[in-house]
């Protein structure tokens, strides 16, 4: 059956998983064990011709799902993994994994998995497995206890699961544009001290075939396309002007001061929490015009629903959809590549757009001082405030901003700092080598905070096969921005500096690809640092797996 089905194509649909219960309620005693739970009848373990299981979705919307398991859990929908509880000790005993997505109305074709791993004595070992479905964030359960039978599971409600009868007839419905959900849950606020980062979501696109009885082939027709961003803000290092204003003159004058140079000079011992967040938010707008512009210029969806296989080579949906898959995984991968590609080259640096809108909002707690010291006449507090620079469109570089004279390509033009790819012999471990290179006539500066942390931020790799198969090898990727003094490192001319960074080999197919030819690239990005190289540096090598 097809792993979405509109609300009113679903015939016989049954709720056989009121989300009363847990699916494994916490207990002691058990053997070692993997379920995968698919609605049949023999204890949640599979079953030749057991049913196969269906979440309903009522309204479109971004959904939240949790994962709890004592030790794995994990769950995938419409053949997409969504999120998984790792059961590596120490985070063996009952825990929480949650994840988010953007789904329309209709059924979706879930699967569950859970691992119990064994321990001895087995009177000391302990089951269980609970998932979690909301409108909302998932909430944590209590987690304090030093072991599973002590701890609690999330208050979110539990997943109901679904069987259906059949599908009803599927004609080859004519296309309809498919926009991008895009997924924006709110801020996470931490209040230490630290870097503030702006994630993509990597984009999801769901398929689903339709039978052209005419022609009888299967045809690909998109259902869904999602993407968006996480923001991460730490609210340490600075005195929030607004919920900790000056008391005395001399700390207005200071702060004052420091509030007029944030656009300039960058944030200060005098901030606001506000004003951190129109920062990141800022990066959330670039994300969000990047990703609509790019599914419409690439026209993704018109590529993807040309695909079709015949229905006499492929007659079951499941069969046609995994043979059409390949070409969603490549697409999706570059859409997350151009997006990536072009969000990373917006500059990102005191004088720059993200920290203009910044300033916009930190004015108001300027004006708040400026008037607090009129009230009480102290005459020395500077009543001038910043006026905002440029702000709009966040997406101002060609061609997002529908300007085509010129590209965002232009960044390759030639540069005395190069990039090559140095060593790939720990590739299958997740790691390579890339070396910088000064091959011109002065000095050439780059930020000297690459490591397994940020590199994300830094470099983009991708894997590419002979056969056009393309793989994204990036953890996360985002915009990061440093509210500290950041460490440098200096070549001379001639000299060269190498550093190991991650890639994400998740998604790669190893065994697979190994009797191909492939290319590995990967593109180093700087907009940020005093005297810096900026811009983008391309390095490639061939790569036999």
């Amino acid at each position: 059956m097809n792993n979405y089905i509109p609300l009113n194509k679903a015939v016989g649909p049954k709720l056989i998983c009121d989300g009363e219960q847990a699916l494994i309620p916490q207990k002691l005693g058990v053997d070692a064990m993997t379920f995968n739970f698919d609605g049949s009848a023999c204890e949640h373990a599979t079953c030749a011709g057991a049913p196969e299981m269906f979440i309903k979705v009522e309204e479109d919307g971004l959904y939240y799902f949790g994962v709890e398991a004592d030790d794995k859990g994990s769950i995938s929908i419409a053949n997409e993994k969504l999120c998984e509880k790792d059961g590596t000790p120490p985070n063996g005993k009952l825990n929480i994994q949650t994840g988010m997505i953007g789904l329309k109305a209709g059924y979706y074709k879930v699967a569950l998995s859970y691992e119990n791993n064994a321990y001895n004595p087995v009177r000391n070992n302990a089951a269980a497995f609970n998932v979690t479905m909301d409108r909302e964030p998932i909430q944590a359960g209590k987690y304090e206890g030093n072991s599973t039978m002590k701890r609690e599971f999330s208050p979110s409600p539990k997943i109901k699961l679904w069987t259906i009868e059949k599908e009803s007839v599927i004609t080859c419905e004519e296309s309809k544009k498919v926009e991008v959900t895009l997924e924006e849950p709110a801020p996470i606020i931490e209040e230490s001290v630290g870097e503030n980062k702006t994630n993509f979501i990597a984009p999801q696109i769901i398929v689903t075939a339709c039978k052209d009885e005419v022609l009888d082939e299967w045809r690909l027709r998109v259902q869904q396309v999602s993407a968006g961003s996480t923001i991460l803000v730490h609210t340490g290092g600075y005195r929030d002007a607004i919920k900790n204003p000056p008391v005395t003159e001399t700390e207005a004058v200071e702060a004052v001061t420091v509030l007029n140079r944030y656009q300039s000079h960058g944030r200060g011992t005098w901030h606001t929490d506000a004003a951190t967040i129109a920062h990141e938010e800022y990066h959330r707008r670039q994300c969000n015009d990047a990703f609509k512009f790019y599914w419409d210029n690439l026209r993704i969806q018109d590529i993807l629903e040309m695909q079709h296989v015949s229905c006499e080579e492929y007659p079951e949906m499941d069969d046609a959809l995994a043979k059409m898959k390949e070409s969603v995984n490549n697409w999706t991968n570059t859409y997350f590549d151009a997006v990536y590609n072009y969000v990373r080259v917006l500059p990102d640096n005191p004088g720059d757009r993200p920290y203009c809108a910044g300033q916009k909002v930190l004015n108001e707690a300027t004006r708040k001082i400026i008037a607090q010291a009129k009230a009480n006449g102290w005459s020395r507090v500077p009543d001038e405030v910043t006026e905002p620079g440029t702000i709009e469109p966040p997406c101002f570089l060609p061609p997002v901003n529908g300007m085509y004279a010129r590209s965002v390509a232009a960044v390759e033009e030639p540069a005395p700092l190069t990039l090559s790819i140095a060593d790939t012999s720990q590739f299958t471990k997740g790691k390579i080598t890339i070396c910088f290179c000064n091959e011109g006539n002065g000095p050439v500066r780059i930020p000297d905070e690459i490591n397994d942390e940020t590199a994300d931020y830094f470099f983009l790799t991708v894997l590419r096969t002979e056969r056009g198969n393309f793989r994204v090898l990036n953890r996360k990727g985002g915009k990061i921005t440093f509210h500290r003094s950041l460490n440098y490192r200096e070549l001379s001319p001639g000299q060269e500096y190498s550093v190991t960074i991650p890639v994400c080999l998740d998604e790669v197919d190893l065994e697979g690809w190994k009797q191909c030819s492939c290319e590995l690239e990967t593109r180093y990005y700087n907009q940020q640092g005093e005297g810096c190289f900026r811009g983008m540096l391309r390095a490639t090598a061939k790569l036999a797996l």
